[in-house]
């Protein structure tokens, strides 16, 4: 019953709108030094990523990246890292490993606290960490904050090796500069040999789509006209539209999916004059309104969200909440996406008692991963 009375506070909400790291040493002294000007510039002269991106492949170990605009990738003679270093101030470091299947993704990051976490080190402590995929690799996120700087490691696991991502800018720079390495995990391209089973012969713009679908045995598909998307689900899990222009999927009611809720909606804010303050009228409301409707609503993140597939790239928000309802805690995630261009937003989200939502946003996350935006809403 608490879980249903979730999907229709929910709704409410909505209706409501309708209306080894060598270089990470270098990037810590350099993030302080720069801490002063850099998120000025970062403001002033936003990266621009739609446009086509330079690539860097590694002929060691046959992964391919996307270089931000403005970035250049480094490698270091004699070891298994690259550095891709940027004009802003911040490092995005690379290393490559075979897997360690005796430590858990979890447990990863643990192998560089003892020399970078801690007293009179780069990193003083461990923030947050969540679980997601990185181009359909399982993978775990650990962000560290230091004096005047924060640190992101998400290592992410593939069939025969371990890929370890640092990126690490200034402390104030460090919300806007974080875009960029979202956007070069989207575009990250492994080893063919450490993708999933069957997805070694995917094309290569078909990957991120479609990757992130492997561990699930068969899915549907929802792709009605006049959604302006389409999106995969569990073959287990049930699909309904309790409300105009929303879908709701979630598992069968008696299995332990049952807990997980994820909606999308479209929603055309009133007064919106332009995409972008479509998404940024949506995003105030709909905190104010969820606010409003539960107890102890508190903002665990606020931060730039990057759709990127294919060759189309957009530029959204994601929110991270938690709060209290009927006795029951839950997480939720939020993504405000506006389209190419109207006022329409589309809203993604995914809900789940706190006791279950870790267990549960893997497949959340796969289903995320499989949204296709399509350019007409008609189609």
């Amino acid at each position: 019953m608490v879980r249903r009375l979730e999907a229709i506070l929910s709704l409410l909400a909505f209706a409501l709108l309708s209306a080894s790291v060598e270089a990470s040493v270098w990037a810590q002294l350099s993030a302080q030094k720069q801490a002063a000007g850099e998120t000025t510039r970062a403001k002033a002269a936003p990266t621009n990523l739609l446009a086509k991106p330079r690539h860097y492949t590694n002929a060691k170990f046959g992964f391919t990246m996307a270089l931000p605009p403005g970035a250049k990738a480094v490698e270091r003679e004699g070891t298994n890292q690259i550095s891709v270093r940027s004009r802003k101030g911040y490092v995005i470091n690379v290393q490559v490993g075979p897997k360690r299947s005796d430590i858990p993704l979890t447990h990863m990051s643990m192998l560089l606290e003892p020399k970078y976490l801690g007293e009179g080190k780069p990193w003083s402590a461990r923030i947050k960490d969540w679980p997601m995929e990185v181009a359909g690799l399982n993978a775990h996120n650990v962000v560290y904050s230091g004096t005047g700087s924060k640190a992101r490691v998400v290592v992410a696991r593939g069939r025969v090796n371990d890929y370890v991502f640092i990126f690490i800018a200034s402390e104030r720079a460090f919300p806007s500069l974080e875009a960029e390495f979202h956007w070069a995990l989207m575009n990250f391209q492994p080893h063919p040999k450490d993708l999933p089973e069957g997805a070694a012969n995917l094309k290569a713009g078909a990957l991120e789509r479609s990757a992130g679908l492997q561990a699930m045995t068969g899915v549907k598909r929802f792709a009605e006209p006049g959604y302006g998307y389409t999106i995969e689900y569990p073959n287990a899990w049930e699909m309904s539209k309790p409300n105009s222009m929303v879908t709701m999927f979630s598992g069968r009611e008696g299995t332990q999916d049952y807990a997980a809720i994820v909606r999308i909606q479209n929603i055309a804010p009133l007064g919106a004059k332009s995409p972008a303050e479509a998404a940024k009228r949506a995003l105030s409301e709909l905190q104010g309104s969820l606010g409003k409707a539960v107890r102890n609503f508190t903002v665990l993140e606020n931060r730039d969200w990057i759709y990127a597939r294919q060759e189309t790239t957009l530029m959204g928000r994601q929110l991270l909440l938690s709060y209290k309802h009927s006795g029951v805690v839950f997480d939720k995630r939020i993504i405000v996406l506006p389209r190419f261009e109207g006022t329409v937003v589309h809203v993604w989200s995914y809900t789940a008692p706190r006791a279950q939502y870790s267990s549960l946003h893997p497949k959340a996350e796969r289903i995320l991963r499989s949204w296709t935006i399509l350019p007409k809403a008609h189609e």
